[in-house]
C-alpha cells in the first residue's frame, strides 16, 4: 500500500507540473511559474484534486537536491572564489542590514522582540534554487551577475546556522543550540574538506568500470548521500548538495556527471515548485493583502535595494550591481526553514508564519518578472546618474580609427584580444569587471570601464569610427542595446555576435549583426573541421563543406 500511495503522489506531483508547464509554455512565460501555479490548483486551500503536501513536500526535496547539484558542477570553483571577497563581505552584511530592517518592521506592527528578530531573518535569506531555476531558463547562469548571485546567496545559507542558533536562545522554547552548532563545524571542517579527496577518488574508481549505468548510479548515490549527511548535520539539503556540485565539477568527467544529473534535475525540480505553490493560501492573501504586500516590498524591493547599493560600494559596476539585486530578490527554501523553524519554536505565530510563507511565494511568482525588467530600469537609472564609465580614468586615443572594440574580456573576449594583439591589430576592451580593468590597464591595454550595453560606453570607446565591434558578453539584451546603437552611429562597421540559442542569433541577423555565432555551432564546425583533416580531406574541401553548412544553418 505504501508503494502505491508513493506511486500515487508522484503522478500527482508530476501531473501537476505538467500541466502548469504546458500552460507556462503556451503563454510564453517562465516554467517556474506554471509549476508554482500548478501547485496552488492541488493544494488543500483551493477546491477540486488534492495532493498530500508533506508527501509532496518530501518528494520535492530530491529537485532541491538535484537542482543545487547541477548548478554546483556548472560554476566553476576559480568563480566562486573569485567572487569570495564580494560574496563573503556583501552577503553577511545585507543578511545585517535586512534583519535589522525586518526587525523595525516587526516591531511597527506591533510584535514582540523575538518575533520581530524572527521575521528579519526570515526576509534577510535569498534562494539558491530560485536564482539558479530562473537564470537558467533566461540562459545567463555563466553570467557575472549569476555566478556572484550565487556565491551570495551561499554565504547567505551558511549564515543560516547562525540565524538558527541565535533564535533557538531567544526562542521560548530554548533548547539547547550547542549540539547545532557543533554538527555544522564537523560538516564544514572535516566533511567538506575531506570530499574533496574522497568524491573525486570515488568517480575516478567507478569510470575505471566503463559502466555508463553504473557511473549514474555513483552519482546519484554521492549526491544523495552528501544531501542527507548535512541534513543530518543541521545543514540544509540545499546547500549539502550544492557544496558537492562545486567538489565533484572540478573533476574532469564533470561532463559525464552533468549529462547523468540534468535529467533527474528537470524532473524533481518541477515537483519542488509544485510543492511551494501547495503552501499558498489564496484566502490568506485576500484577507491580509496589505501585510503580504508589505513583506513582499520589503524581500523584493528593499532587499534588492540593499544588495545592490552593497555591491556596488564593494566595486561593482552598476550595472552588475543592479542585477545581483534583482537577482536576489526573492526568498524560498531557507526562508521556510527559519521560518518553519521559528513557529515550532514558539518565536513566530501562526499568523505570522503564514504570512511568510504566503509572501514568499509570491516572491517566487515575481522572480522572472523582476530580473526580465531589471535591465529595464538599469538604463533609467544609469540614464540619470551616468553610466559608471564618466568617472573612470580611461585615455582612448582620440584619433584612434579601424580599430576593433571588443565588449567582455572573459573567457571568449580573452582569447579574441589575444589574436587581435598576436596580429598587432588595435583594440579597445570594454569590460564592467573592474579588477579586470586594473589588469588590463596595467599590462597597457585601452580599456573602457562599463557596461557596453549603454550608447555613451560604447561612444567613449570610439565607435564611430571602429572597424570591428565584436560582443562577447554573454547577457542577450546588452548585446541587443548594442547592436542596436551600432547600426545608428556606425552603419559600416562590422558587429560579430555571440550568442546562445538559433532564435537569438535569428534576431540579431535580421538586425545588422554580421555574424552571430552560436557557442555550440562553432564547436560543432571545429570539431568537424578536425575530423576530416584527420581522415586527411583537402584542405579546400573542408572549407567547402563548412560553408555549405553554415549556409543551412542561417
Amino acid at each position: 500500500m505504501q508503494s502505491s500511495g508513493l506511486l500515487a503522489h508522484l503522478v500527482t506531483a508530476l501531473g501537476a507540473a505538467l500541466l502548469g508547464a504546458a500552460v507556462a509554455l503556451r503563454l510564453r512565460q517562465p516554467l517556474i511559474i506554471g509549476y508554482v501555479l500548478a501547485g496552488v490548483a492541488i493544494g488543500p486551500f483551493t477546491p477540486g484534486i488534492i495532493g498530500d503536501t508533506q508527501a509532496i513536500t518530501e518528494l520535492a526535496e530530491l529537485g532541491i537536491i538535484f537542482l543545487m547539484f547541477v548548478i554546483g558542477v556548472q560554476l566553476s570553483m576559480r568563480e566562486l572564489l573569485r567572487a569570495g571577497r564580494i560574496a563573503i563581505l556583501g552577503g553577511l552584511l545585507q543578511v545585517a542590514v535586512m534583519i535589522g530592517a525586518g526587525y523595525l518592521v516587526g516591531r511597527a506592527l506591533g510584535w514582540g522582540h523575538v518575533e520581530s528578530y524572527a521575521f528579519g531573518a526570515v526576509v534577510s535569506n535569498s534562494s539558491s534554487t530560485v536564482l539558479g531555476k530562473v537564470l537558467s531558463d533566461r540562459g545567463e547562469l555563466d553570467s557575472r551577475h549569476a555566478q556572484l548571485g550565487i556565491a551570495w546567496s551561499s554565504v547567505q545559507d551558511i549564515s543560516t546556522v547562525a540565524l538558527v542558533a541565535v533564535l533557538g536562545f531567544l526562542s521560548p522554547s530554548s533548547k539547547a543550540v550547542g549540539p547545532l552548532i557543533g554538527k555544522a563545524a564537523l560538516f564544514f571542517f572535516v566533511v567538506v574538506p575531506l570530499s574533496f579527496w574522497a568524491l573525486p577518488w570515488a568517480l575516478r574508481r567507478a569510470s575505471a568500470l566503463r559502466n555508463r549505468e553504473f557511473f549514474a548510479l555513483v552519482v546519484v548515490t554521492l549526491a544523495l548521500a552528501m544531501a542527507g549527511g548535512a541534513s543530518l548535520l543541521g545543514v540544509s539539503l540545499a546547500l549539502g548538495a550544492f557544496l558537492t556540485g562545486v567538489v565533484v565539477g572540478e573533476s574532469d568527467m564533470a561532463h559525464r556527471i552533468l549529462g547523468d544529473a540534468i535529467p533527474l534535475r528537470d524532473i524533481f525540480s518541477g515537483i519542488f515548485f509544485v510543492s511551494i505553490g501547495m503552501l499558498l493560501d489564496p484566502a490568506f492573501l485576500l484577507r491580509s493583502w496589505a501585510l503580504v504586500l508589505v513583506t513582499v516590498a520589503l524581500i523584493l524591493l528593499v532587499k534588492g535595494a540593499v544588495t545592490a547599493v552593497i555591491a556596488r560600494w564593494m566595486g561593482c559596476s552598476t550595472r552588475l550591481a543592479v542585477l545581483v539585486g534583482a537577482a536576489l530578490g526573492q526568498s524560498a527554501e531557507f526562508s521556510f526553514l527559519l521560518a518553519r523553524i521559528g513557529f515550532e519554536e514558539g518565536a513566530l505565530t501562526a499568523p505570522v508564519f503564514n504570512l511568510l510563507l504566503s509572501a514568499t511565494v509570491v516572491t517566487i511568482l515575481l522572480s522572472p518578472m523582476v530580473n526580465a525588467l531589471a535591465p529595464a530600469l538599469l538604463r533609467r537609472v544609469q540614464s540619470r546618474r551616468g553610466s559608471d564609465a564618466q568617472g573612470g580614468d580611461t585615455t582612448v586615443p582620440a584619433g584612434i580609427e579601424q580599430h576593433a572594440i571588443v565588449c567582455g574580456y572573459g573567457r571568449v573576449g580573452s582569447i579574441v584580444c589575444g589574436l587581435l594583439q598576436q596580429h598587432s591589430k588595435p583594440y579597445v576592451v570594454i569590460e564592467e569587471d573592474l579588477r579586470a580593468v586594473e589588469s588590463l590597464r596595467a599590462q597597457g591595454v585601452t580599456v573602457v570601464f562599463g557596461d557596453a550595453g549603454l550608447p555613451e560606453v560604447l561612444d567613449r570607446a570610439q565607435l564611430r569610427t571602429a572597424h570591428l565591434l565584436i560582443l562577447c558578453i554573454p547577457e542577450r539584451m546588452a548585446v541587443r542595446r548594442a547592436l542596436e546603437h551600432a547600426r545608428e552611429v556606425s552603419p559600416g562597421a562590422t558587429v560579430l555576435a555571440r550568442t546562445h540559442s538559433h532564435e537569438d542569433r535569428v534576431f540579431l541577423q535580421e538586425r545588422g549583426a554580421d555574424e552571430a555565432v552560436i557557442g555550440e555551432m562553432a564547436l560543432a564546425l571545429e570539431l568537424g573541421r578536425r575530423a576530416l583533416h584527420r581522415f586527411r580531406v583537402e584542405p579546400s574541401v573542408i572549407e567547402h563543406s563548412l560553408a555549405v553548412v553554415r549556409r543551412s544553418l542561417a
